[in-house]
């Protein structure tokens, strides 16, 4: 039976193999732009002056400047993950209540915004809310508010982490709608008939239907905002410590530069987004 199985598939294959261009196409772009570099990186991170060592990685772990920039780049992304999936979920509950083909036009709208980032969106936030922005000096002129006496400061880490959730809400929304679409609208009309309360619902039955799906968005919203360099960059430069400006500084200076410290230190942030992951992953089976 297995044998007649395998018989099977190696027909379906040789029939349909024109369909298998575009997968061969996909294997070779990731072969190339995601576990060749991957692995060169990882390599890479071992080298060092004297050869081959951990050096680089007691570097990471030991100076105080790149132990900072982790912490730094750790709560902007947390910061900015938490706001933006919590916002990015109560517009997709939103959506819901709305008409489907509303709803489909406005998502179609949010697709279309989270691709807004990088140096445009940060050129974008300086245009309206810098030192000389429309917003400032509307807030300044009209309603004689300073926003940057008042403690407001586009260039501070306040400012990363807003222009940070900014691009966070489209994805957290495009990744939450499915799961909020998908909850059986039956089961909470029958819990209401019962006489179940809307806190009680939501606490027994949204929530946990929901938390798989906030629990895999959160991880993917934390790697969108730890990897986020341009956006960061194009707005403060390398006045902050970021653990993303940190790796392409030592990459890119012509004074300072150390690729192979820069690789340790992107092994240690790949590594704690498989620790976010693994943690997802445990969160999953214990809900379940």
């Amino acid at each position: 039976m297995e044998t007649k199985y395998i018989s099977t598939i190696k027909n379906e294959i040789r029939r349909r193999s024109l369909l298998w261009l575009p997968f061969i196409f996909l294997i070779i772009l990731v072969l190339s732009f995601e576990i060749i570099p991957g692995i060169y990186v990882l390599i890479n991170s071992f080298i060092t002056n004297s050869g081959i060592g951990l050096s680089n990685y007691t570097k990471v772990f030991t100076s105080k400047f790149y132990l900072k920039s982790l912490t730094n780049g750790l709560t902007v992304s947390i910061c900015s993950s938490l706001v933006g999936l919590i916002i990015g979920t109560c517009a997709a509950i939103c959506l819901k209540s709305l008409k489907k083909d509303i709803a489909e036009r406005l998502v179609s709208i949010v697709n279309m915004t989270s691709n807004f980032s990088g140096v445009p969106l940060a050129f974008a936030f300086i245009v309206l809310l810098g030192a000389n922005g429309l917003i400032t000096i509307f807030f300044k002129s009209k309603l004689g508010i300073n926003l940057y006496n008042s403690g407001f400061d586009l260039y501070s880490w306040m400012g990363i982490i807003l222009v940070y959730i900014y691009f966070q809400i489209p994805l957290s929304i495009m990744l939450m709608y499915p799961a909020v679409y998908a909850i059986n609208d039956d089961i909470i009309e029958a819990a209401s008939t019962l006489g179940a309360s809307k806190f009680t619902i939501w606490t027994k039955i949204e929530i946990p239907t929901l938390l798989p799906s906030l629990a895999g968005s959160l991880c993917i919203l934390l790697a969108n905002s730890l990897g986020a360099y341009a956006t960061a960059y194009a707005l403060v430069g390398s006045n902050k410590n970021l653990v993303a400006i940190t790796i392409a500084n030592l990459v890119s200076n012509d004074i300072a530069s150390d690729p192979s410290l820069a690789s340790a230190l992107s092994m240690v942030l790949g590594g704690i987004l498989m620790i976010f992951v693994f943690v997802k992953i445990k969160l999953i089976k214990n809900i379940d």
